[in-house]
């Protein structure tokens, strides 16, 4: 094989390489929990998935395929609310924010 044949095939590579790399996106999704969690920690883990679901569900609908996160931890952000009743309880109502990796 020549080198232009060579050449003209990587630039072929790189093309395909970077058409498939830019289908890849993420879609971002919210998720609320609404009141009534007695842990901070169990809320915003449910407010992660709940947002994660959602960004899954939106790469679906745009026709892509989500991959599920890598590793134990959790990948998202949750920001929170309490408020403490008469009796000195506390609830907890949690947002979440998540994006999926989509291809």
């Amino acid at each position: 094989m020549g080198a232009t044949a060579r050449r003209t095939l990587l630039a072929v590579a790189i093309l395909l390489a970077g058409a498939v790399s830019a289908r890849a996106t993420q879609y971002d999704g919210w998720g609320d929990t609404g009141w009534g969690y007695a842990s901070k920690r169990e809320c915003c883990h449910d407010a992660i998935v709940i947002a994660q679901q959602y960004s899954a569900q939106a790469c679906v609908t745009a026709g892509g395929t989500p991959r599920p996160p890598m590793g134990a931890g959790q990948r998202g952000v949750c920001t929170s609310q309490w408020l403490q009743a008469g009796d000195g309880s506390i609830s907890y109502r949690c947002y979440g924010e998540a994006s999926v990796w989509c291809r």
